[in-house]
């Protein structure tokens, strides 16, 4: 493994400064923490986890050799009685995407509810909740998909609109005469106007045969 002693030479200054601050930080914690003070140490958490895996050889951040360089990292700035739990929730929520839906989270709540998320662990627990909550809503119908429901659509109401015409139709041919009301002569007028003479002539047959027929029938 590379020295502990010149592994930091390796860094900038700014790198440096970033790593200092968060021993100061860490002490001015007791005094009240507040989650902004948390993800702080994010920049400084993930520059460690760099030098520790040069230290390790290592291409992950895993495996005890790793595990044993970014303890002592943390060591010599003082950070080593940070909770191991808090350090990986910071580390996780330092990725962009997660910070984002953090703050979208945050945005939402109340002074009061801002102010008593002060824990990372229960930061990260609340966009986990978040980001599989989203995962699970039904994502909304592609283009395409909404294009073949409209076209089902319009062939229903042109479907529709089809038998509302036929009804009407039926409607209209039905109100040539009246039964109960029209002369006999009016109906035989209204049926030989609208149908074709073979047609008419089997209406007038029909109708002596039912007559016929009815007459023939046993009383009761």
């Amino acid at each position: 493994m590379r020295s502990f002693a010149n592994i930091r030479e390796e860094l900038s200054e700014q790198e440096r400064e970033v790593l200092a601050a968060d021993g100061a930080r860490w002490k001015q914690l007791g005094a009240g923490q507040h989650l902004d003070d948390w993800l702080a140490f994010g920049p400084g958490l993930m520059i460690r986890r760099q030098l520790a895996m040069k230290l390790a050889h290592s291409n992950k951040p895993e495996g005890r050799r790793y595990s044993e360089a970014f303890n002592l990292l943390m060591r010599q700035d003082g950070l080593d009685s940070i909770p191991k739990g808090a350090i990986s929730a910071i580390l996780w929520l330092h990725d962009p995407e997660r910070r984002k839906v953090l703050d979208e989270i945050r945005a939402e709540m109340t002074d009061g509810e801002r102010a008593r998320l002060n824990s990372p662990i229960t930061a990260r627990q609340r966009v986990e909740t978040a980001i599989k909550a989203a995962k699970t809503e039904t994502p909304p119908p592609p283009k395409a998909s909404l294009r073949t429901q409209l076209a089902d659509k319009d062939r229903k109401i042109d479907m529709l609109t089809a038998r509302l015409q036929e009804a009407e139709a039926a409607a209209d041919a039905g109100s040539l005469f009246d039964l109960k009301s029209d002369t006999a002569d009016d109906i035989a007028s209204a049926i030989v106007a609208n149908v074709s003479s073979s047609k008419a002539s089997s209406i007038a047959k029909a109708i002596k045969e039912k007559m016929k027929a009815k007459a023939l029938a046993p009383a009761g």
